[in-house]
């Protein structure tokens, strides 16, 4: 079950995305349950056709695995959009909860689909590293 905080960093994006004159929606029990449809965490529609696809994680954990069913849902729509004609960008927005300050980051997945992504936290530094490693046989 999603986070209470993780919920309410969703719906802070979709906040933002209004403010920048977006149209932007959060799914509902995104990644929750079964259905025969994906459901993307977010969409945001921005000028000229170009759709926004992203998965959303918040955790505290400095060190963090991903692969690619932590955005299958992301990977599906962005399928659907595209063969509509949309121009596509799917994403992974995350956010690293801190006392004072939560670190966030946009990675984009576009071409890493099948791959795992690995993140390291520096938090002595504030720095976010991650690096792309592709799936074995």
């Amino acid at each position: 079950m999603p986070s209470r905080s993780g919920i309410e960093y969703e719906r802070k994006l979709v906040r933002e995305a209004w403010e920048k004159g977006f149209f932007a929606i959060r799914s509902a029990g995104s990644g929750s349950g079964t259905s025969a449809y994906p459901k993307p965490d977010l969409l945001i529609f921005r000028p000229s056709g170009v759709v926004d696809v992203i998965q959303v994680k918040t955790t505290g954990r400095n060190n963090l695995r991903f692969g690619p069913d932590a955005w299958r849902d992301e990977a599906l729509t962005a399928k659907r959009l595209r063969a509509l004609g949309f121009k596509v960008r799917t994403w992974l927005s995350l956010r690293i909860r801190r006392a004072g300050r939560s670190r966030r980051a946009f990675i984009r997945i576009d071409g890493h689909e099948e791959d795992i992504l690995v993140i390291k936290y520096d938090p002595k530094r504030g720095r976010l590293y991650y690096r792309w490693e592709q799936r074995g046989p």
